[in-house]
């Protein structure tokens, strides 16, 4: 058995690279994969400034796949059907997502909502009470990394920061100390009149808030999973690895949400950071991104719930593996 925690378009370009039908790098674009849709640079992984080490590494893990009985994918087959079929010709894919607790999705267990960990620094009422305080759909969740090495540079963070200020809406921010300390001088207390900062939240919790109206991503896809299944729609700002694709299927076949572009230095400006927020918020765009963005949560709440194609892929794995035991 093999489980996979990206998306099933992601494993799918890995297998793709890992068993010698793409090289890398590419040189030649668009990139067209059966089930996917045309790929363009930004669309593919990335891997950073080590890109042999991270590339390589990544692919060892599709090695022996071909010999797994099963692949486990955290996604839910409504949302990845065409790639779902391709992929399923190659290995013998079943999807089992979204691996959120049932509190937040289908409720068969009441008390399953604990997804995180909390402790006496990270008091989740200090941004719930918060968001309790605030109109409906007027707040911007950013939640852009958890590592240092997937942290952004002082000069993105500051324009990042700006947008947010410069917003017409309030704004929650999971920000940690590492980038806490590349915030323009000042930040924390200008912006506090409609800004909360906070070192971490309980994102399932925000994300299920009435008063939240977009999140504002990296893209991995757990963070993306999750707002897909809340029906949050995204603003993307995807950095390496898998986010750059993530990102591709969120504003153009998903279409529940869109992504921030870079200027010729490879810096997303405050400006379009606003532009892109004001539109999932409020603009004709952003109409259509809230309709889809609730359409599929609808379809993964489905998912999962008894029937549904990810209960049911469940379900069999679990007969398989104790009639064989």
């Amino acid at each position: 058995m093999a489980s996979f925690t990206h998306q099933c378009g992601v494993n799918y370009i890995m297998h793709q690279f890992s068993h010698g039908k793409l090289t890398n790098p590419v040189t030649e674009f668009p990139v067209l994969i059966p089930g996917l849709p045309p790929l363009e640079h930004q669309d593919l992984p990335y891997f950073g400034s080590n890109i042999p080490y991270h590339f390589a590494y990544v692919c060892t893990q599709f090695s022996n796949v071909n010999q797994a009985d099963y692949v486990l994918v955290n996604t839910f087959c409504e949302l990845e059907k065409e790639v779902v079929d391709e992929f399923s010709k190659h290995l013998p894919v079943l999807t089992v997502g979204p691996t959120v607790p049932t509190f937040y999705l289908d409720r068969r267990v009441v008390d399953d909502k604990e997804y995180g960990i909390a402790s006496a620094d990270n008091d989740p009422s200090i941004c719930l009470n918060w968001l309790n305080s605030k109109p409906a759909r007027s707040v911007i969740y950013a939640s852009l990394s958890s590592v240092r090495s997937a942290s952004f540079g002082e000069k993105q963070l500051e324009e990042l920061a700006l947008a947010l200020k410069n917003s017409n809406y309030y704004f929650l921010w999971s920000v940690k100390h590492f980038e806490a300390e590349k915030l323009p001088k000042n930040f924390n207390e200008e912006a506090s009149d409609k800004g909360l900062l906070v070192p971490w939240t309980p994102q399932l919790e925000v994300l299920s808030s009435e008063a939240v109206g977009c999140i504002l991503s990296h893209c991995g896809w757990n963070s993306s999973l999750e707002a897909i299944s809340l029906g949050v729609p995204i603003v993307a700002m995807p950095q390496f690895i898998d986010q750059q694709p993530n990102a591709k299927f969120i504003q153009d076949v998903w279409k529940v949400g869109i992504r921030v572009k870079h200027d010729r230095n490879g810096l997303a400006t405050r400006e379009e950071i606003g532009r892109c927020i004001k539109e999932v918020m409020e603009g004709e765009t952003g109409k259509e991104i809230k309709e889809n963005a609730m359409k599929f949560s609808n379809l993964a709440k489905a998912a999962v719930s008894e029937g549904g194609s990810s209960d049911t892929n469940l379900n069999y794995f679990v007969s398989k593996m104790t009639s064989s035991s």
